[in-house]
């Protein structure tokens, strides 16, 4: 990874011209610095508006916390300034995290570089399209429920959900405790890394390379929720993907049975979700400089979808039964992918990102799969698993497949074991010129 071909000017000066609503916040200038030795010095870098920084605001692209400043950096960012890294704005996002298409709230929506009609995904929208239209090589986001997985799909870029808690936590407007987590969309797998390392100051469990021959990689069964219904454009890119990996004598594909953790999530990931949203939402506005109580919060958000999604949290919290079973959910859900990993071993899961292609801006529902659904729920189904039990994901732009005039991206996602997310990069890094996909390049 090369900080050559990156300066922190010309990226302001992008990004002040952007025209696709990638950014609620910019700084008017910042001071030449030339890179240092440092792993990340002189690389420009934006942030999800949902991640508190000194600099600028935190409004969550939601009325209710619009001005709301914070008196200390998210510790992520913290680490990432060390390292050299500059922060030059922060990125729009779906009003409180709570959505996939980064839709108007406070702010206008986001669209999408590759194709201004459609969506760049979400929560983290702004942050893919920071890195699609060649902005900013990185951006941060985060992740509860495929937030940095889809736009980073949507948007043809690389996405690094890293495991549940590896990350520093703190410093960000919360959804849940067990779910929640800071992440990175870049340019390529390299720089996915080179953040990572640059996060992570401790020793990692796993091996940092890709082991020595070839590389198990686990595919669904046929017929399978993964893969059971996908909108043509994705079927065409996930079936040429295989047949390229297929092709290249470093990769043997091995089919796995993935059904149980679908259905374990559905019996755990919804009721952890929401019943710690009113409890974690409401002790951060309490901290604020001027609290905020939660019931306010909900009336004065700009969504229906997001005020409904707060009112069922706060329904939730007469559930304490039913979320105690769940938390005992999820531990079955993670011991089903360890055994998935130790007994096929198997060095990732990889699977189709999102079922679909970016939906057109505005759009709540779709009839890509043939009948007319919900964009959340349809967009969620395959991210759910892993998010839920804490997997690290990278995912890549996959091929391209028979779409020729097609723009729309369809990423593949690489899900490594809890713990492994250096080799699971590693690997992520060899499978990345096999897929096709395309990595941008720094202006």
């Amino acid at each position: 990874m090369t900080v050559d071909g990156w300066s922190t000017r010309e990226a302001l000066e992008r990004a002040h011209a952007d025209d696709h609503g990638s950014f609620v916040a910019l700084s008017k200038e910042i001071a030449p610095e030339p890179p240092d030795g440092r792993p990340l010095g002189g690389l420009p870098f934006a942030a999800k508006d949902n991640i508190d920084t000194r600099e600028f605001p935190t409004s969550a692209n939601t009325p209710a916390l619009l001005g709301t400043t914070r008196e200390r950096d998210n510790p992520v960012l913290t680490r990432l300034a060390v390292a050299g890294a500059r922060l030059i704005g922060k990125t729009n996002t779906h009003e409180l995290a709570l959505g996939i298409t980064t839709s108007a709230g406070a702010f206008p929506a986001s669209r999408n570089p590759l194709e201004p009609a459609r969506s760049p995904g979400g929560s983290s929208g702004g942050s893919g399209a920071a890195v699609a239209a060649g902005i900013v090589p990185f951006a941060l986001g985060t992740d509860t429920g495929g937030s940095i997985s889809i736009p980073a799909a949507w948007c043809g870029v690389f996405g690094l959900r890293p495991t549940t808690g590896r990350w520093p936590v703190g410093g960000v407007v919360p959804l849940s405790r067990s779910r929640d987590t800071v992440g990175v969309i870049g340019e390529s797998v390299e720089i996915l890394a080179a953040v990572d390392s640059a996060v992570v100051d401790a020793p990692t469990t796993g091996r940092a390379t890709a082991p020595v021959g070839p590389i198990r990689i686990g595919i669904p069964e046929p017929g399978t929720t993964f893969t059971a219904r996908l909108a043509d454009p994705v079927r065409d890119s996930w079936e040429e993907s295989l047949e390229r990996l297929r092709g290249a004598g470093a990769v043997e594909l091995v089919r796995v049975d993935t059904e149980e953790v679908h259905q374990l999530e559905r019996r755990c990931g919804h009721e952890i979700e929401f019943f710690e949203m009113a409890r974690c939402l409401g002790a951060y506005l309490a901290g604020l400089p001027r609290p905020l109580p939660f019931a306010e919060l909900v009336e004065r958000v700009a969504r229906d979808d997001v005020r409904e999604a707060l009112r069922e949290s706060g329904r939730a919290q007469a559930r304490s039964d039913q979320y105690a079973e769940a938390l005992a959910m999820r531990v079955a859900l993670q011991a089903r992918y360890d055994a998935l990993f130790a007994t096929h071993g198997i060095a990732g899961l990889l699977y189709p990102t999102v079922p679909i292609t970016a939906p057109m801006v505005g759009e709540d529902r779709t009839s890509a799969l043939g009948t007319d659904e919900d964009i959340f729920e349809v967009g969620t189904r395959n991210v759910n698993p892993g998010s839920v039990s804490g997997q690290p994901v990278v995912t890549l732009p996959g091929a391209r497949g028979n779409r020729d005039g097609d723009s729309s991206a369809a990423g593949i996602s690489l899900e490594g074991a809890r713990g492994d997310d250096r080799r699971l990069l590693a690997t992520a890094r060899l499978l990345a010129p096999i897929l096709s996909g395309y990595s941008l390049s720094a202006p």
